[in-house]
């Protein structure tokens, strides 16, 4: 009796143990429907990429295609049905006969439509205007019959749909019925979406995952997953079967990857005949006609393309990776930029800021010249001696400091063959000081708060970002001629990324960087040309981090992530500097050549449940322009005031372009000021910024803060008048 109460305590524990790591499949989340309208028996669903246009194919007498507007994008139930566009196919010279049709999709642009019936025969119409049925002409017949053409099974092909790649040089069919030849079917193209350029096919089998007729496929957006619906008698056989490809959109790499036995389940209407699934553009809604009950319904997925399995394909991935590391290189452009704008001011205004600013040469002989020899000569001694004492007193008093800041504001775009868009908005504020030692050197310190957004187009991702960095700078005149600019600088780093206003996944990270430029102190011209050379050098650290769905389950795995990052700059700056009323006016700018030397970058991730893969970062903007014209007010009472506007462009097309607005402000402290910077990143990240001016003995006291976190900006400004007896 004991042993056997022994076996069964065995046989439970080892379940216990085998049934966590059976996961549970990832269901769609059903949302909504809409009626088909006069699209009765819907056998095919598209939308546009922008959501605001819905397609049916009618499997029912008429050979129609149908067009409805849906007043908001991907909101299917906001179909208008008074919007309605039919494209009769049986009206052209080449029709279908009375064959039934059985889907239809588009090309790459929407400038192509096609339709193929259950017989085989293929309709391709040109488009005028992108999706729009309203205007066509119909295509020159292709004279194939893909119930036999280039068929692997002999012929067995029963075609219900048809798919492209994502380029069109692929064509996808597949064997619909439901036996041992079941199969999907890649055609080769030798025209990208010109089905009568086939040429060579090859197949991948599903009998063993179907059971049933084969009613749609579809695929991810880079060809990595394939998902294939069967429906017929009853709900049980309404199946949606998930499919994995090593290489995209090669069949012959698929391997199984789950099934949803019920695809109604997830809508609980448990009934109708699915007939054709779509996907919207990001991968995060899916569309099912619904051939029995005249329906479109809409689901919700809680990760990308997640039905079965929730996982990240290789273009997220890169498309994620790519922004965090392009983040970071933003950063230190912006730490360096700002910097090397203070470089400039230092540089215009080096006569104001020496150790001492009174040089007084005195030419008494036009004074006391007619006085006798006796009188005049201990009477200059004197006024020299005082004089002289005056200059050095001044130069051990007037040491000045320099407090300035920086706003700053960045948008722009990425984009590249192989990653999603980005659009990316920063902002910045910079607030340092700074002091002449003897008559050639600068230092200073400055600390720039930054935040980017990063919208990763055509879909419902982005990554809020936050950076505070500390900066150490200083200016060395080598010779009359050359002066040599260098700085150190670190920053922490702080990632989030959220999916539909979501937050799913944090990573921190911590960077140091450097750069160092020499530049001539004078120019030439009038414009004052001065040829530049400049080198920066960045090391970054991304933290381990874990990516979530809407769900809080796990998807992903990130791993550490370290990498370097620089640029070789060289080009020329022009600085118009004149005397005005009360000060001097400057008409700057630049004009140089960005070589961004960083090279590939490894990183590792891995799907939940899955080992790490390893991947590379290709940097797309290798080659880069930088442009720059800006003015500046320097007034006599020490304060500057400027404007700059920048723009980062890439000598590749489309790839990178990004344009800044700089806003500066300056003054020059004497004895009679003190200034105040307060910011703890552990208390709260409130900073504080005091100015305190002494008049005829009053402190009179301006003091600021601003609470970085947190989510409603929380600005205070306070004024106080004092005084100490």
């Amino acid at each position: 009796m004991f042993k056997k109460s022994k076996f069964f305590f065995l046989i439970f524990f080892l379940l216990l143990a085998y049934l966590p790591a059976q996961a549970e499949i990832v269901k769609p989340k059903y949302i909504r429907e809409a009626s088909a309208e006069n699209a009765t028996e819907p056998i095919g669903v598209e939308l546009s990429p922008d959501g605001t246009k819905v397609f049916f194919a009618r499997f029912a007498a008429g050979q129609n295609l149908y067009q409805y507007t849906l007043d908001t994008p991907f909101n299917i139930s906001t179909l208008d049905a008074s919007s309605e566009v039919i494209l009769d196919l049986s009206a052209g010279s080449d029709d279908l006969g009375d064959g039934k049709l059985e889907g239809l999709t588009f090309n790459g642009d929407g400038t192509k439509v096609y339709a193929i019936d259950f017989q085989g025969r293929m309709n391709v119409h040109s488009l005028v205007t992108p999706y729009d049925f309203s205007n066509f002409t119909q295509d020159a017949d292709d004279e194939k019959t893909w119930t036999t053409y280039l068929s692997p099974n002999d012929g067995a092909i029963r075609p219900h749909d048809m798919r492209f790649n994502s380029d069109g040089s692929k064509m996808f069919l597949f064997e619909a019925n439901a036996d041992a030849s079941a199969a999907v079917v890649e055609y080769h193209l030798a025209t990208p979406y010109v089905p009568g350029s086939a040429t060579t096919t090859q197949s991948f089998n599903v009998s063993s995952e179907i059971n049933t007729v084969i009613q749609d496929i579809d695929f991810d957006d880079d060809g990595t997953r394939m998902y294939v619906v069967t429906s017929s008698g009853s709900n049980a056989n309404h199946r949606l079967v998930v499919y994995k490809l090593s290489t995209g959109f090669d069949v012959t790499t698929a391997t199984h990857a789950g099934t949803m036995a019920n695809f109604f389940s997830a809508d609980e209407t448990q009934g109708g005949t699915p007939a054709g699934i779509h996907f919207a553009k990001d991968g995060m809604k899916l569309y099912q006609a619904d051939y029995e009950n005249n329906k479109i319904h809409e689901y919700d997925l809680i990760c990308p393309y997640g039905i079965v399995i929730c996982e990240l394909d290789e273009t997220n991935v890169q498309t994620d990776t790519a922004s965090q590391i392009e983040f970071a290189k933003d950063v230190i452009k912006h730490n360096t930029s700002t910097i090397f704008r203070r470089f400039d001011w230092l540089r215009r205004n080096e006569n104001n800021l020496r150790s001492y600013s009174n040089n007084i040469n005195l030419n008494l002989s036009q004074i006391f010249g007619s006085l006798p020899e006796e009188i005049e000569k201990p009477l200059t001694d004197a006024i020299y001696s005082k004089v002289n004492t005056l200059v050095q007193k001044n130069k051990r008093e007037n040491k000045k400091w320099s407090l300035w800041s920086h706003g700053d504001l960045t948008i722009g775009e990425r984009n590249s063959k192989s990653l999603k868009p980005r659009e990316i908005t920063t902002s910045g504020l910079t607030l340092g000081m700074d002091r002449k030692l003897n008559n050639d050197k600068f230092f200073g310190l400055a600390l720039r708060y930054g935040n980017e957004d990063i919208d990763i187009l055509r879909s419902s991702n982005k990554f809020e970002t936050e950076a505070l960095s500390l900066n150490f700078y200083g200016q060395i005149k080598l010779n009359e001629k050359i002066n040599l600019n260098s700085l150190i600088g670190t920053s922490i780093l702080e990632i989030d990324k959220l999916n539909s206003g979501t937050n799913t996944g944090s990573r921190n990270g911590k960077q140091i960087f450097s750069a160092i430029s020499l530049e001539a102190s004078d120019g030439f011209t009038n414009l004052n040309i001065m040829p530049t050379a400049k080198i920066d050098f960045g090391i970054t650290e991304l933290s381990k981090y874990n990516q979530f769905n809407t769900s809080n389950d796990i998807v992903a795995v990130h791993d550490l992530l370290t990498f370097e990052t620089g640029n070789l700059i060289s080009g020329f700056k022009f600085d118009n500097l004149k005397n005005i009323s009360n000060g001097k006016r400057s008409i700057n700018g630049s004009l140089e050549y960005v070589h961004d030397f960083t090279s590939d970058i490894n990183y590792e991730f891995k799907n939940s449940g899955d080992s790490y893969q390893s991947k590379l970062y290709n940097s797309n903007s290798i080659h880069n322009f930088k442009s720059n014209i800006g003015f500046e007010r320097i007034l006599d009472n020490g304060f500057t005031f400027g404007l700059n506007y920048e723009n980062f462009q890439s000598f590749e097309k489309n790839t990178l372009n990004q344009d800044t607005l700089y806003l500066k402000l300056s003054h020059v402290r004497d004895k009679y000021t003190r200034v105040a910077l307060d910011y703890e990143p552990l208390q709260d990240q409130n900073l504080e910024f005091s100015y305190t001016y002494v008049i005829n003995g009053l402190d009179v006291l301006i003091n600021s803060n601003y609470d970085f976190s947190s989510v409603v900006s929380d600005y205070g400004l306070n004024i106080e008048v004092s005084n100490t007896f």
